[in-house]
């Protein structure tokens, strides 16, 4: 076999050359290029099996090389090298079918464990003749129909009777014992764990060949179903009883390291007990139903009849009063510490689970919106924001979201009421969404609604702070725009009327009359130059 190094820094490459025992892996011929140009000429003249290629180089990046490639129909290896561990790069590499992505400085040990994992899939695919395009298309129309088979027996869509599953099995032409036993192995990432750079997509793709990639050797690509469900990726795998339960363990154990290091999220491994068949699609909504009650056991391994150990003898109550007088001083440090407090201390008590988590949110929000009522502050406006509303949904699924969103509503909720006491804030802001929107048809309800309170409350404040009503001030903004416009437009007095808000001409008029003591057409004619 050939391989091709790539790298711009002469003696990375020479390393390279160094301090690996290229014939131990059947390499028999080391080609070198110091950028992506002369490799695409020696790749010309003869496609290596295997390149192993710096990322980031000044005449052109490795992932331009592996497009390239791939463009071309290239089935061989691909190892990249970078000096920075980056979840962007990471994420493009998996994309284009990359092998490996190693992080100088380069450790012996990984190099060798990389071009072995290579070594291992090419000689694979030449003895299933992937190689061969008809092979390679017959081969994966097959993963595609059992892959089909597998998402439908979890879906329950078809039914879980033997008699009919093997029917399924002869219908679909696939080789699959029905009366053996199965585990499923559920791979499970919140989506509050993914870095926001992740477009959704372009992460569940990443995900799945990272678990694909891990599990290649044990399981065909037919029996990994990747799906999601609300606010979580999942990967089911499924995977023969008699398999060696240890190696699987190590694997999954690899599938958790791996997406932290280079997905940078939290992933959690789920095995079944060993199920006929007919039970899979029960024990998957199980799998599910024990990851949506983990909290505090992320980022491990779980295995059957090994539930988490919560202590739920005394359930814990949050102490609303102490965090009413909290808010009432006013106190945003103490009330996030106490609160991180409470859940560490619960944590490490393993009394934590999603109830009580959803027990203290509760609590939480009747503090809040008590406090919120108190001062007519409309809770539904102040929270309407969608990263107000995101923070809400993900509040559950960790403590660190939990962390994320009470420290947001402390936030808000406190810098609210302090706008509130200080009405003069209140009304200036009020003054100025009237200055902005007087053209549109704004209610009272519109103006209280921009501060956040009800709609008596800001009648009261604006009415001591300008000794205006919110209507006598509205209409003040429209005919000051309004005489402007009579005297500096050509416009006609009904286009002016409408300009600035105003229903009807009659009503322009009549409110025009009250406040200068003249008609709109008195008024232009007098003023007019």
């Amino acid at each position: 076999m050939r391989c091709m190094l790539i790298d711009d820094d002469i003696p990375t490459i020479e390393a390279l050359r160094g301090i690996v025992n290229w014939e131990e892996f059947g390499i028999t011929e080391v080609l070198t290029a110091h950028n992506i140009q002369d490799a695409k000429q020696l790749f010309e003249h003869g496609e290596p099996d295997l390149m192993i290629c710096d990322i980031e180089m000044p005449r052109g990046s490795g992932i331009e090389l592996i497009k390239w490639a791939r463009e071309r129909q290239y089935e061989g290896g691909f190892i990249f090298l970078t000096c920075h561990e980056s979840f962007t790069f990471a994420s493009q590499a998996i994309s284009y079918d990359a092998d490996s992505y190693l992080v100088k400085p380069l450790d012996k040990q990984e190099l060798e464990a990389a071009l072995r994992k290579s070594m291992d899939t090419l000689k694979n695919k030449i003895m299933l003749g992937e190689y061969s395009k008809l092979g390679h298309a017959w081969l994966k129309n097959q993963d595609l129909i059992e892959r089909s088979f597998w998402s439908d027996v979890l879906t329950a869509t078809i039914s879980p009777r033997p008699q009919l599953i093997q029917s399924e099995v002869q219908k679909r032409e696939l080789s699959i014992p029905v009366y053996a036993e199965y585990r499923l192995l559920l791979v499970s990432v919140p989506r509050s764990q993914i870095e926001r750079e992740w477009d959704e997509s372009i992460f569940h793709y990443a995900l799945s060949n990272l678990v694909s990639e891990i599990l290649s050797s044990r399981v065909g690509s037919g029996r990994m179903i990747a799906y999601q469900v609300d606010k979580v990726f999942y990967n089911a795998i499924i995977v023969e009883s008699p398999e060696d339960m240890k190696e699987l363990e190590v694997s999954a154990g690899e599938i958790i390291r791996l997406s932290r290091q280079y997905l940078k999220c939290t992933a959690t491994c789920y095995f079944s007990e060993p199920a006929a068949i007919s039970r899979l699609a029960q024990l998957k909504t199980e799998l599910e139903q024990a990851d949506e009650a983990n909290i505090i056991f992320r980022g491990k391994l779980h295995l059957p009849n090994k539930p988490f150990q919560v202590d739920l003898t005394e359930r814990f109550t949050l102490d609303t009063e102490l965090f009413t007088l909290l808010f009432v001083q006013k106190e945003k440090a103490q009330i996030v510490n106490r609160l991180k407090k409470e859940l560490e201390l619960l944590t490490s008590l393993n009394k934590l689970d999603a109830a009580t988590l959803h027990s203290i949110r509760e609590d939480l929000l009747q503090v809040v919106y008590s406090l919120l009522a108190r001062h007519h502050i409309q809770a539904h406006r102040l929270f309407e924001g969608e990263l107000s509303q995101q923070l809400a949904q993900d509040a559950e699924s960790s403590v660190f979201d939990f962390m994320k969103w009470a420290q947001a509503l402390t936030d808000k909720t406190l810098d609210s009421i302090k706008e509130v006491l200080q009405s003069e804030g209140v009304v200036e802001r009020a003054k100025r969404f009237i200055q902005e929107h007087y053209t549109q048809d704004l209610s009272r309800e519109d103006v209280a609604a921009s501060v956040y309170l009800t709609a008596d409350y800001l009648a009261k404040v604006f009415k001591h702070g300008t000794g205006q009503s919110v209507k006598e001030y509205l209409n003040d903004c429209r005919i000051r725009a309004a005489k402007q416009r009579l005297v500096e437009s050509t416009a006609s007095i009904g286009e002016i009327a409408m300009d600035t808000g105003f229903d009807t001409l009659s009503y322009f008029s009549t409110v025009f009359k009250k406040w200068t003591g003249e008609t709109p057409a008195a008024y232009r004619s007098k003023h007019k130059h």
